[in-house]
This record gives C-alpha cells, structure tokens and sequence, in this order.
C-alpha cells in the first residue's frame, strides 16, 4: 500500500537512505516521524538491502590469504596487480591491508626490561684504612676505627665520610669522593645515585643483610654525598658510579 499524501517521499528519496545513508529533507523527516505507510516502506527497503549485502558481501573481493601476502610482495606480478586495482575501488579492502601492514610492522615479541642484557657492573667492596698519622692516647693506645672521619678505597676510589650534627640534634653523613687516577675527575661521579640501607644481622647466616633504603642522595659536581637526618644504627652504603657498584660496609652510627 501506498502512502497518498501530497509531501510522502519517492522510492528514490527512501533508497538513498536506506543504502548510502543520503541525508533526508526535513519535510520527509516530518512526515516519517509521522506516517506509518512510509516508515513500513523504508524499512523493507533496509530489509532488502541487509539481505542483499549478507548474500554478496566481498564476494568479489580478494581472500585474507590473497591481501597477506599482498601486503608482503609474495604475489606473482598479474595477480599483484589486478589487487592493486581492487583496492583503489574497494573501502573493505584498503581498511583490511591498513590492519594487515600495521600488524605486520609491529615485532612478534617486545623485548622486555627483564629479558633484556643488563650492562656489565662491577661491584667492588671499598675497605677502611688508617690514616698514616694516628691519635695517639696517653695510655698508650689509639682511637678506634670507629672514630670519624674514617677513610675508605674502592680501588682507584678514595671515600672519607664524615659524621656531623644538625642545630636539632640530626646526624648528618657527608661522603667525599676523589680519584688516585691524574686523568680521572671528580665531575664523572655527579649525578650517581647513593642509598643508605640499614643493615640487620641475620640469626642463622650471621651475614650482613640490607633491608630497603632509608636515605637516598646524589653525588655533585664536587664529588660529595650529604645524606640528612640519618638515625642511629648500623648501615650499608651503596653508590652506584659508572660502570661500577661500590659498597661500604659496616657504618656504625652510635650516639656519641
């Protein structure tokens, strides 16, 4: 049944809409919110279309095994080229080779941090040495070794750490570093990373065991390391300097 009012759209009008979305007047868009006839009408129009479009779709179309190896040049010459052809004229099929080259320049696997080779560290373990001149007391013995300043080498690394306090009471750990190497500047240590963990003694083991840092710092132009409001006990100094680990331990920070 046709609709008989005098502003009911034409098949034409309908099937534009139905198969490439043509936007419709507002006079049509009126009478369709309207008319029951016209609205039936449109959509069997969709209907016809749907079915259509499920019964041909891509049949003309390239398979997903033609398009792969398109994209990676394994057709022979003719084929590749009638592809080609297709694809200027065929939306479905420049979306899908879109999709298929981002895939295929994407790597199979992304290397991950763990998996990855780490740069060669060494770690070194600095050792606490006398100074030439010692305090010597008057009943004939010299001051501990626990005494500050105390001095440390790391291989070509000398390391003097010093303990002071704050106006409130705050200790307060410097390190210097300075090189024995003549071409070697202190400039190549600024920027590394220092922490300061707390060391515990493990009951069993009897080892040295550092839990998670409490202080961190960072080496300066001048070679020193300040570490700010460091509580009493017993510690594990790790610097991290280029291409090398040093660590120090046995740090007693007693209250004096």
């Amino acid at each position: 049944m046709d609709c008989l009012h005098a502003m009911a759209p034409g098949d034409e009008e309908l099937l534009g809409f139905a198969l490439d979305e043509q936007p419709l007047s507002t006079t049509t868009r009126e009478h369709l919110e309207q008319c029951e006839i016209c609205q039936r009408r449109l959509a069997e129009y969709k209907q016809v279309n749907s079915s259509i479009v499920s019964r041909l779709y891509r049949r003309l179309c390239p398979s997903g095994t033609q398009l792969s190896l398109y994209c990676v040049e394994l057709l022979p010459d003719e084929e590749r080229t009638r592809i080609a052809s297709h694809i200027l004229d065929c939306p479905l099929c420049t979306a899908e080779v879109a999709v298929s080259r981002r895939f295929m320049a994407q790597p199979l696997f992304e290397p991950s941090r763990e998996a990855a080779p780490l740069a060669a560290v060494r770690r070194i373990y600095a050792t606490l040495f006398r100074q030439q001149a010692q305090l010597v007391l008057r009943n004939g013995g010299t001051v501990s070794e626990k005494a500050w300043p105390r001095q440390y080498r790391a291989e070509a690394i000398d390391i003097s750490l010093h303990l002071s306090r704050a106006s409130n009471g705050d200790y307060m750990l410097l390190g210097i570093l300075t090189s024995a190497k003549s071409n070697e500047s202190v400039d190549a240590f600024e920027g590394a990373q220092a922490e300061l963990y707390r060391a515990q003694r493990d009951s069993d083991a009897e080892e040295r065991i550092p839990e998670n840092s409490i202080c961190h710092a960072v080496v300066d132009d001048l070679g020193n390391i300040v570490f700010s409001r460091v509580p009493l006990g017993e510690y594990t100094l790790v610097m991290h300097l280029p291409g090398q680990e040093v660590i120090i331990e046995g740090i007693d920070i007693e209250r004096g």
